[in-house]
């Protein structure tokens, strides 16, 4: 029995510990999961903690962004550093984050990409460099009360009249939304009007009515015995194999006109063999030209064109010009030597190319030239008188061109792109015979010290018209060109970037040319007309701005048009982009088309029936300041 009760009381022993065992492992792989359980819970909060601290982080950088587009249009990529962690804003204009393109030129993409350790968040927003008003094809915010009654023509797409619409009015294609009144769909809460931020013109405006349109200008004096200009020997000028086009431009005052004792040289350049002259003589003016060998053009013994009796006044400012247009091939023909006078013609002649004419060019004096009616150029010597402003070229310049530039400088930074064959510019300003040509400096040297006096009244040649030209306005100071007055553009091409302001009227006609990224900003009324072209497409576009009336007639126009005067017209033209209208009485006439949005602050007139508006790209302006406020297109914001 013993045994028996030992073997039980022994085996009640080791179930016990077997049975402790059992709870002692039950509770250590308890207690095992409960402590990976209060890890991962840990991570999974620290994770989730993380992830705030980086969309947070991701919305700062979107802040920052959206911050500086508006401020500055700058859509380069922005860095930031903050809570450990870094955000990085980029700006996309075509395409969205998933690169499929935008459906408006004017939207881009805000992106803001975030990292905190390995936690990473996206956000991103579209963006409108347009306000809200510019969703519609047509904003009318109807300041005069108008009720909308326009049947003969036609609005493509959403449009807004803040008042009532006639039946049969309004959108051929979309809604028409009112605020109040009847004919269209009314709604609660509609875009405000936006007001543009004039800084920037005005900055630009008050800049131009500080230029002064004439400037002191200076000529030098010879005294007629001793004192001229020596300029050397360059194969631009004279020594080149050959020479087919020329014009010679100076201007001129001589001390006595009558004067007969000697010829009184103005320029000179080449020998009694080959060259060309210009000089006073007993009265009258002369402009010739030579080139005697039998074995080339036998230009022998050369024309000279003689102005008229009492053309010219001593004591008096006169412009001359000398033009030379002849064919390659050397033969002598008429019509090839031509003198103008003032800007107008007083004779053509026969004559041929040059070939090379060595010799030193002089201003004022002779030194080996030939004259009319013989070679006798022993009584030939000095000039007696002042000149200013001598250009030579190797160009033929047509009489407008001459006309048209005479009375303006191409001082320095004034230079203003019409100058494709100018090789040599001497203006005096300074004193001296200085080469204001950049591209081919030629300095001449001054002999005998002739003084600095006043020059004729001269302009600035950036300050009133421009016929036929091309012109860069990256040449000018900031690439502005500032008119204090009036500007006429005619036949001519700009070249952009840069800005276009005069304080008073702008005209621009004749199929004139303004390239893309140019701002044109009028103080007085704007007129565009015959078949003109503004700007170059809804990625090249123009800015036009004026503060008076503004008429547009069979022209193209790509850009944004702010009209603040009284009347806007356009007739006959097609504008592609953006219209914001501040004045009362607002037409369209003929077959002008707009694809776009207008916003306008009253109603519009649209005059016939192939008068439209329909809703289409307005550009984006990427970068420039243009006075508007951006807006977040409303359900473009997204977080990946």
């Amino acid at each position: 029995m013993y045994g028996i009760g030992k073997k039980i009381k022994d085996e009640s022993g080791m179930i016990l510990m077997a049975s402790t065992m059992g709870i002692f492992i039950i509770l250590s792989l308890l207690a095992f999961y409960l402590a990976r359980f209060s890890i991962t819970e840990t991570r999974s909060g620290a994770n989730y903690i993380q992830d705030i601290k980086t969309r947070n982080l991701a919305i700062t950088g979107a802040e920052h962004g959206m911050q500086v587009y508006k401020e500055l249009k700058s859509t380069s990529e922005l860095t930031g550093n903050f809570n450990k962690g870094s955000y990085t804003v980029s700006f996309d204009l075509d395409n969205d984050e998933v690169n499929t393109s935008l459906p408006f030129t004017h939207y881009l993409t805000m992106k803001s990409s975030a990292s905190i350790d390995d936690v990473k968040r996206n956000i991103r927003y579209i963006l409108s460099s347009f306000p809200e008003a510019f969703c519609f094809s047509f904003y009318g915010n109807n300041a005069s009360s108008e009720t909308f009654n326009e049947t003969g023509s036609y609005i493509s797409g959403d449009m807004f009249f803040n008042g009532s619409v006639s039946i049969g009015s309004g959108t051929s294609n979309g809604i028409t939304y009112i605020s109040a009144g009847s004919g269209g769909t009314i709604l609660s809460t509609y875009p405000e009007f936006p007001q543009i931020d004039n800084t920037l013109y005005d900055d630009l405006l008050a800049s131009a009515s500080l230029v002064s349109g004439s400037y002191t200008n200076y000529a030098l004096d010879f005294n007629g015995s001793d004192q001229y200009i020596e300029i050397q020997n360059n194969s631009l000028i004279n020594t080149g194999s050959s020479h087919t086009a020329k014009t010679i431009e100076a201007w001129f005052k001589v001390d006595n006109v009558d004067f007969n004792s000697h010829k009184q040289t103005i320029y000179e350049q080449g020998g009694t063999v080959r060259g060309l002259n210009i000089y006073i003589y007993d009265g009258l003016l002369y402009v010739g030209g030579w080139n005697e060998p039998d074995g080339e053009s036998d230009w022998d013994p050369g024309t000279w064109l003689v102005t008229d009796a009492d053309a010219i006044t001593s004591g008096t400012w006169h412009h001359v010009a000398l033009t030379l247009d002849a064919s390659a091939s050397g033969n002598t023909t008429n019509g090839i030597l031509k003198g103008y006078l003032d800007g107008t013609e007083f004779g053509s002649g026969s004559g041929s190319k040059l070939w090379s004419h060595p010799g030193d060019v002089s201003i004022a004096r002779h030194k080996d030239t030939k004259f009319s009616p013989n070679n006798d150029n022993s009584q030939a010597k000095f000039f007696s008188g002042s000149i200013d402003e001598v250009r030579l070229w190797n160009t033929v310049r047509t009489q407008s061109q001459i006309n048209d530039n005479k009375d303006k400088t191409l001082t320095g930074d004034d230079l203003d792109g019409d100058i494709s064959g100018l090789i040599v510019y001497y203006d005096f300003q300074d004193g001296n015979a200085s080469d204001r040509e950049t591209q081919a400096s030629n300095n001449g040297t001054l002999k005998k010290g002739p003084s600095s006096v006043s020059g004729p009244e001269l302009y600035k040649m950036n300050t009133n018209s421009y016929t036929n030209t091309e012109v860069y306005l990256n040449t000018l100071d900031d690439s502005r060109l500032l008119v204090n007055g009036n500007l006429d553009i005619s036949g001519s091409t700009f070249h952009g970037s840069g800005y276009i302001v005069a304080t008073g009227d702008i005209s621009i006609s004749d199929s004139s040319l303004i390239k893309g990224n140019i701002f044109i900003i009028c103080g007085g009324s704007l007129t565009i007309s015959e078949n003109s072209e503004i700007g170059e497409s809804i990625n090249a576009p123009v800015v036009l701005y004026s503060k008076g009336d503004a008429s547009l007639t069979n022209s193209t126009v790509y850009g944004l048009i702010v009209s603040k005067g009284d009347n806007l017209v356009l007739n006959g033209t097609s504008v592609n982009g953006a219209i914001l209208n501040y004045s009362v009485s607002f037409s369209l006439t003929g077959n002008s088309d707009i694809v776009g949005s207008v916003v306008s602050n009253y109603s519009v007139d649209l005059q016939g029936e192939l008068a439209s508006i329909t809703r289409g790209n307005i550009p984006e302006f990427s970068g420039l300041v243009i006075g508007l406020d951006p807006f977040v297109v409303p359900g473009s914001y997204l977080e990946y």
